[in-house]
């Protein structure tokens, strides 16, 4: 390795540089091979061709663009920042959004999943520190009882823990007890959390029309934007922010102001509603005939969200915390594979081994019945199928809205007509030809 870094070093390293500058830092890099084409940009004539072969490594690098941060850092920056300008800009308007979304009642929620069985956890009562990030107070027993004896599991294990765990303790989201803990609930409640979510979206918006028509308001509708993130015990809860807009009767594509009357009280008190009464059972499934119960679990926080900064919950706080979720995944659970197949599942799952192994055994031994497939297809993570960030269709722009300008602003950085026509066998994109641009 070092007789080739000392080898690319002495043969045209700058020119090295600039051609592998648009894969930036990225990790696992995409090969293209195939025949440049330099062409006019005015005039369409041809200017000439260079195989790829005749290149630095004999291809063309692009970036994979995995948002996962534990993947591939670098496109996970990139992502993390088109996140936070989508989030935000549907908190405080700009990327095409209009300016008065700041005027909107806005909240911040947290939906969380049920128990599935008692685990370790870090409870805090009250926080003294300033930087949750580097939390430094004393957290309360995990599970204390007022004895030991008091709790013991058919299996015979105890379901007591008097420790106060650190923040990066091992025991963190593991079962008391493995075997009564309901890994198959679990894996199903993940992989239908999404139509809960649904669900529960709609009854927030019927609950808050109700209000607005009972004090003669027009009616109004629910924007959201949605981050999906794990807990440590392998179980996915929700960050929403929840935009109140109103309705154009003239243009229900439009984003108009909401009427005065609806206030981000309403919101809160629509989201404790829904959350406490929405539920359903899943089809059958040999396993369980009679379907698993769906529903939220007893942890549903609700937050006003604030323009001015005098909250301590900003617009630049939230969309900057849903950013750094949107690049996480399965990572605290300490599994991070792909996604799996009959080859690789053997070296994943267990049914008595670990608390990961477990879930991930429940998954692709439930998703072998016709209907639940998809358990076997996200079996890698956890059960849960669904996007790790996912919005409104008119909270605010999209990631392509975002992507495509970052395009055209690194393609216009060079005044030069020509352009590089890069044909592969993936298809045919375009690139400026200075080493400034994209």
């Amino acid at each position: 390795m070092i007789v080739a870094a000392l080898a690319r070093a002495g043969a045209d390293y700058f020119g090295w540089l600039d051609h592998v500058w648009s894969a930036a830092g990225c990790t696992h890099p995409i090969r293209l091979f195939g025949e440049i084409t330099r062409i006019n940009a005015r005039t369409g004539e041809v200017l000439g061709s260079t195989p790829t072969t005749a290149l630095p490594d004999g291809v063309i690098y692009k970036a994979c663009g995995n948002r996962r941060s534990a993947v591939c850092p670098s496109c996970a920056e990139t992502y993390r920042r088109d996140a936070f300008q989508l989030i935000r800009s549907g908190l405080i308007g700009g990327k095409t959004v209009p300016a008065h979304v700041a005027r909107h009642p806005a909240v911040f929620a947290t939906f969380t999943a049920p128990s599935f069985g008692p685990v370790h956890t870090r409870h805090i009562r009250t926080h003294t520190c300033t930087d949750r990030r580097r939390c430094s107070c004393r957290p309360e027993p995990c599970r204390a009882r007022r004895s030991a004896s008091a709790g013991t599991c058919p299996h015979g294990n105890t379901l007591t823990c008097f420790a106060r765990h650190e923040r990066e303790a091992e025991q963190l989201g593991q079962p008391l007890c493995s075997d009564c803990y309901d890994h198959a609930a679990h894996v199903v409640w993940n992989n239908q959390a999404g139509e809960l979510w649904r669900r529960t979206k709609q009854a927030i918006e019927r609950h808050l029309n109700r209000s607005a028509r009972s004090r003669d308001l027009a009616p109004v509708r629910v924007s959201h934007g949605k981050v999906a993130e794990f807990q440590a015990r392998g179980a996915v809860h929700f960050h929403i922010l929840l935009r109140v807009d109103g309705i154009d009767p003239g243009d229900p594509a439009a984003l108009i102001v909401p009427p005065t009357g609806i206030t981000a009280a309403d919101i809160d008190q629509a989201v404790h509603q829904a959350a406490e009464n929405i539920g359903f059972l899943t089809d059958h499934h040999p396993d369980r005939p009679s379907g698993w119960p769906i529903y939220w679990g007893e942890q549903t926080d609700v937050r006003v969200i604030t323009m001015t900064g005098a909250d301590p919950l900003t617009d630049a706080m939230v969309a900057g915390y849903l950013a750094k979720y949107a690049t996480k995944s399965t990572e605290i659970t300490g599994h991070t594979s792909r996604r799996l197949d009959a080859a690789t599942i053997g070296l994943y799952a267990d049914p008595t081994g670990t608390h990961t192994e477990r879930l991930i055994a429940a998954a692709w031994q439930l998703g072998e019945v016709p209907g639940w497939e998809g358990l076997r297809r996200w079996a890698h993570m956890l059960g849960f199928g669904g996007h790790f960030l996912t919005k409104a269709r008119r909270y605010s722009v999209t990631f392509q809205v975002l992507r495509d300008a970052r395009i055209i602003h690194r393609r216009t950085q060079t005044p030069s007509p020509e352009v590089e026509a890069i044909r592969c066998k993936d298809g045919l994109t375009m690139k400026p030809r200075s080493s400034s641009a994209g």
